[in-house]
C-alpha cells in the first residue's frame, strides 16, 4: 500500500513538473521517501518539494539583472528590425503605386484605341474629382463639356476622369447633376488606380484655393499629367511633336499616335502639380511654388519624390521606370550649363528628348 501511495507521489510530481527535467531536489526528495519506507516509517505529502511559479522546485529564479539584459536584448533586436520593416513597407508602396500608374496608362491606350488615337479631350488643369453641394452631399464632374458652338470646354475635373470607364468605376447620368450626385460618398470602386499611397499633399492652387480639403477632395489624383506644350508659358516651340499643340490660341491634345520619340517623353509621373505647364513644375525645374505660403512651400516637391526621393514615372510607350531626386537635380545642372538658366528653354523628358 505504502509502495502504491508512493507510485502516486511519484505520478503527481511528474505532473507538477510537466516535461522538465526533474531537480536535484526532486531526487533528494524520492531517496529520503525510499528511506523512511525501508525503516517502516510513513510518508505524507509535506515530503513533495514544492514548485516555484516557473514550475522549476523551489530554488534559484530568474535574477533583475538577467531579466534586464533579456529585455535590453528584445529591445535591440526591435531597434535593428524596424527600420527594415519600415523599408519594406515603403518599397512595397512603391511597387503599388508603379502597378497603378501602369493600370492608368492601359486605360489610356483603351480610351484612345476607341477614339481613334484621340487620347484626351482638353488640357484642363485641376485636382477636383466632385464638388460639394450641402449637407455632406457631393456631385461628379465630367471631364469636359461642350458649348453650343461645338467647343470642348474645361470643368475643373481631374485630367484622369475621362479614363474612369476603363477603369471600371460605374458611374450614371445623374451622378454627374447636383440633382441627382452621389450622396455622401467620396470615394468610387476604380479610383484607387488613381492614388499613389505615399501621396500627402495636393497644392492649394487646385483645391479652390485651399478652400477644399487634399482628403477627400484631391485624395485620388496623385498623378501629374505632362501638359508641356511649346508656344505656352515661354517654352519655345520645337520640331518634336508632343502631347498638346498650340492651336487657335489654345492647347489641344495631338493624337497619340503623332507623338514622337514615345520612349523618351513623359506621359504622366509622381508629384503635386496635376498639369504641368513647363513653368517650373517639372522635374529638372521645381522652383515655381517656392515662394507659397506653407505648407505648400515645404511640400510641394516632396511629392515628386514621395518613394525614397524618387519619383515613378510612366513614359508615352508605356514603360515605367524611376527617377531619383539626384539624377532630377543632374538633369536640371546640365540644363542651366547649357542655357543658364531652365526657363524658356526646351525641356529634356517633357518637350524634347535629350538635352541637345
Amino acid at each position: 500500500m505504502e509502495f502504491g501511495k508512493f507510485n502516486a507521489l511519484t505520478l503527481t510530481m511528474h505532473q507538477r513538473g510537466g516535461r522538465e527535467r526533474e531537480s536535484e531536489a526532486h531526487d533528494m526528495a524520492c531517496v529520503a521517501i525510499h528511506r523512511k519506507l525501508a525503516a517502516g516509517r510513513g510518508w505524507d505529502y509535506h515530503d513533495i518539494p514544492k514548485r516555484g511559479i516557473t514550475g522549476g522546485t523551489t530554488g534559484r529564479a530568474f535574477s533583475l539583472i538577467e531579466l534586464l539584459v533579456v529585455i535590453a536584448i528584445i529591445a535591440l533586436l526591435i531597434s535593428i528590425l524596424l527600420p527594415s520593416l519600415g523599408s519594406a513597407r515603403r518599397a512595397g508602396k512603391q511597387v503599388v503605386c508603379a502597378n497603378n500608374q501602369r493600370q492608368l496608362s492601359i486605360a489610356i491606350l483603351g480610351y484612345a484605341s476607341d477614339n481613334k488615337e484621340s487620347w484626351h479631350a482638353v488640357w484642363d488643369n485641376d485636382a477636383l474629382r466632385f464638388r460639394p453641394l450641402f449637407q455632406g452631399r457631393n456631385y461628379l464632374l465630367r471631364p469636359f463639356t461642350v458649348d453650343a458652338s461645338g467647343t470642348l470646354q474645361e470643368t475643373q475635373a481631374y485630367w484622369a476622369q475621362l479614363f474612369d470607364p476603363y477603369l471600371n468605376v460605374e458611374t450614371t447620368d445623374d451622378m454627374f447633376v447636383p440633382t441627382g450626385g452621389i450622396g455622401d460618398r467620396t470615394f468610387l470602386p476604380g479610383w484607387q488606380t488613381t492614388r499613389c499611397p505615399e501621396a500627402q499633399f495636393t497644392l492649394r492652387a487646385f483645391r479652390n484655393n485651399g478652400a477644399l480639403a487634399h482628403n477627400p477632395y484631391t485624395l485620388y489624383s496623385s498623378y501629374c499629367l505632362n501638359g508641356v506644350t511649346p508656344g505656352f508659358d515661354n517654352v519655345p516651340l520645337t520640331v518634336t511633336k508632343t502631347f498638346f499643340e498650340r492651336r487657335n490660341g489654345r492647347r489641344e491634345p495631338r493624337p497619340l499616335y503623332a507623338i514622337e520619340f514615345p520612349s523618351k517623353i513623359i506621359h504622366f509621373q509622381d508629384g503635386s502639380e496635376v498639369v504641368m505647364d513647363g513653368n517650373g513644375d517639372t522635374l529638372i525645374q521645381l522652383d515655381q511654388w517656392n515662394d507659397e505660403p506653407p505648407p505648400d512651400n515645404q511640400q510641394w516637391i516632396r511629392e515628386y519624390f514621395r518613394h525614397n526621393k524618387s519619383c515613378n514615372v510612366t513614359w508615352t510607350d508605356g514603360h515605367g521606370s524611376i527617377i531619383s531626386e539626384g539624377d532630377a537635380r543632374a538633369q536640371q545642372a546640365a540644363l542651366r550649363t547649357k542655357y543658364g538658366t531652365t526657363r524658356g528653354v526646351p525641356l529634356p523628358w517633357y518637350s524634347t528628348p535629350g538635352l541637345y
